[in-house]
């Protein structure tokens, strides 16, 4: 009797344990959403810090809304949105990359290319002046031909002689 009232139990439970299942991943997926946009946008009271890691009453508001707001079914780009229009671009922790924002994606990267093509270029001029400078000098130039060597090694033995 014991196994059958087991069996009933066991069977009239288990639609209420799937639902619950199946409702954990959504709720999983509605918090890492919303947590999402909360790094997303900046707290409105002092611009300084992301809505998650800010500790602010409207901080704390926000979050709570955001939650509300996934759990009635609105989407990120919806939620994102309603504080775009709310408070102005200056809520987005990341600008959109479009208007006068698109040169802050695009100056950057070219200031270093422009400064590392400088350099190379520094570089390379530099390593050219100091090959001209080293190159070898003539044979000629240092051993004066036939007997004026002899005269000079005659002459560089007698001035040697008179220091010591």
């Amino acid at each position: 009797m014991r196994s059958v009232l087991s069996l009933l139990l066991a069977i009239a439970v288990a639609p209420a344990i799937a639902q619950a299942q199946a409702a954990a991943p959504d709720l999983d997926a509605r918090e890492r959403v919303a947590r999402q946009i909360e790094t997303e946008l900046i707290a409105p009271c002092c611009w300084s810090q992301q809505v998650s890691q800010h500790e602010s009453p409207i901080a704390t508001e926000i979050r709570a809304d955001i939650r509300q707001r996934l759990a009635a079914g609105e989407t990120h780009d919806k939620i994102v949105g309603h504080y775009v229009t709310e408070y102005g671009e200056r809520i987005l922790a990341t600008p959109p990359a479009s208007g006068f924002n698109y040169l802050l994606f695009t100056v950057p990267p070219l200031l270093f290319l422009a400064t590392a093509a400088l350099v190379v270029g520094f570089v390379r001029r530099a390593a050219r002046r100091g090959q001209s400078a080293q190159s070898p000098v003539p044979a000629t130039a240092v051993a004066p031909a036939g007997g004026e060597s002899g005269q000079l090694e005659g002459r560089l033995d007698d001035e040697l002689r008179d220091l010591d």
